[in-house]
């Protein structure tokens, strides 16, 4: 198996070629068959959880200072350490390459819940695992007008995975733990949920615009801001 692509002008890799050889028995001419690739988790997000100061102080400097994404160091998130700085503004890269202008502006003009949301948005369209989970955990507890996370609902999510995604098999239990304390503290800071110990899911009120640049580039991102299918299709 193997695959050419590009990275489009809001960061997203483009398949351009693909091949796959597989040989199979007893299969039949005319008749549709379906193979799906999973693409692995990236987990590296344990190493910085939303980074939403971050993320609105370099969006500033590209927008009022004309900073190209390409000119940013990692020295610029002035911490202590140098493998600090390395370690999250690899991260932070990778989110600001994920949005594009008009989000960009409204996540430095706009209020803290904009900035919030947004935050998520960049952090959903890089880290898979947390979009997901998202998607197929907090999105179906609301469709079942259940509002409270619990240990359990994260720990079926990881089981499912586990099968589609043996990567998640090759960790280390203390990475395992750490992937799940970041991932609660993203919520939380993100306003999702009300805190990480009582993990009440918290329904974001989204500004129009934001609703309206999101649904123009790709309108599934908006299950991320917890908008149910219903709701995208009536924008």
């Amino acid at each position: 198996m193997g695959f050419d692509g590009v990275l489009d002008e809001y960061g997203k890799f483009k398949i351009i070629r693909f091949e796959f050889h597989v040989e199979f028995d007893n299969l039949y001419p005319n008749r549709y068959y379906k193979l799906s690739v999973e693409k692995k988790y990236r987990f590296s997000f344990t190493a910085a959880s939303l980074l939403l100061n971050e993320l609105i102080s370099f969006s500033r400097m590209m927008i009022e200072e004309e900073v190209l994404l390409d000119e940013l160091k990692p020295e610029m998130m002035h911490r202590e350490r140098a493998k600090t700085n390395k370690r999250e503004f690899a991260e932070l890269f990778l989110r600001l390459k994920v949005l594009d202008r008009p989000l960009m502006e409204k996540l430095v003009y706009g209020t803290q819940d904009d900035q919030k949301q947004i935050a998520i948005i960049a952090f959903g369209r890089v880290y898979s695992f947390f979009k997901d989970f998202v998607q197929e955990v907090v999105l179906e507890k609301i469709s079942l007008f259940d509002f409270k996370l619990e240990d359990r609902d994260y720990n079926s999510f990881i089981s499912k995975k586990s099968i589609e995604h043996e990567e998640l098999d090759q960790l280390a239990d203390s990475t395992k733990h750490k992937i799940k304390q970041v991932l609660l503290k993203v919520l939380e800071q993100g306003g999702l949920i009300d805190n990480i110990k009582e993990k009440n899911i918290t329904m974001p009120v989204v500004d129009r615009e934001i609703e309206r640049i999101i649904a123009q580039t790709n309108a599934e991102d908006l299950r991320l801001l917890l908008y149910t299918d219903q709701k995208i299709s009536s924008i």
